[in-house]
């Protein structure tokens, strides 16, 4: 194990357990597995024997405890950075993906699967542990301070649950924070369409640069003259991006050329 990658083993078993009832794994299940680490929950997964099952590591220092885990030749470890990794070309559809992110790179790796949903809907859920701060900022609503890019970029194509609160005390190492588990199910409809995220990715950046500040200069410089008028834009300049409804944003975007 090494500490630059930031890993922290799950070591509460009712917690590991937890997490292999919410995956709900069937002899038809495709298990995509982000740091298995120690293989704690790998163990688990491969006792349910589902179709396909591939986990990446970015540490090779735990290739000898993980290969005598991966013994079954139709489950293996990939050693690759998640972040570099293309999925695509080991899972088509209908994957489930799980894992105990690294905290340095959670949200990376979750605004990479954004994208990749947003075009190729390879997935059909994701039950994901952040640290909890990062958790609660995912399930943010309008008028709090943790509400911002990531929730509203979430929010366009998943509904989000907490499935487990996880305390720092549940791993090894121990880590300064306690987690959350939540569980990502995609919507039955897009609220925008893949042509829109980087749109609606630069303008959350954009209005969430100086979340305190009115928004008046910022509608201003986004937008014409024309825009705003026709549009009826005035009534957000005395407020601040964090007053801001996701429906609004989802309507902001179609109006940036």
């Amino acid at each position: 194990m090494k500490k630059k990658f930031g890993q922290n083993f799950l070591i509460n078993k009712k917690i590991i357990e937890t997490i292999i009832n919410s995956l709900k794994i069937s002899k038809e299940s495709l298990i995509y597995e982000v740091g298995p680490g120690d293989g704690s929950l790998s163990k688990e997964i491969i006792k349910k024997n589902p179709k396909k099952y591939i986990a990446v590591e970015i540490d090779s220092s735990l290739k000898k405890d993980l290969t005598k885990i991966f013994i079954n030749k139709k489950y293996f470890v990939v050693y690759n950075d998640a972040l570099k990794i293309n999925e695509l070309k080991y899972f088509k559809e209908k994957t489930t993906i799980v894992g105990n992110l690294p905290y340095n790179i959670s949200l990376k790796l979750l605004v990479k699967w954004i994208y990749q949903f947003a075009n190729n809907p390879w997935f059909e859920t994701m039950i994901l542990m952040f640290q909890k701060e990062v958790g609660e900022r995912i399930l943010s609503q309008e008028n709090s301070r943790k509400y911002g890019r990531i929730s509203i970029l979430v929010s366009s194509f998943f509904n989000v649950e907490v499935i487990t609160n996880v305390n720092k005390n549940d791993f090894y190492p121990v880590p300064k924070v306690d987690s959350m588990v939540l569980k990502f199910t995609p919507l039955n409809r897009q609220l925008i369409n893949s042509k829109n995220l980087k749109k609606l990715e630069h303008l959350t950046n954009y209005f969430f640069s100086n979340r305190r500040k009115i928004l008046k200069k910022k509608i201003i410089n986004l937008f014409s003259k024309d825009i705003i008028e026709n549009n009826h834009l005035e009534y957000l300049y005395s407020m601040r991006p964090e007053n801001l409804k996701k429906e609004i944003f989802f309507d902001l975007i179609k109006l940036i050329k």
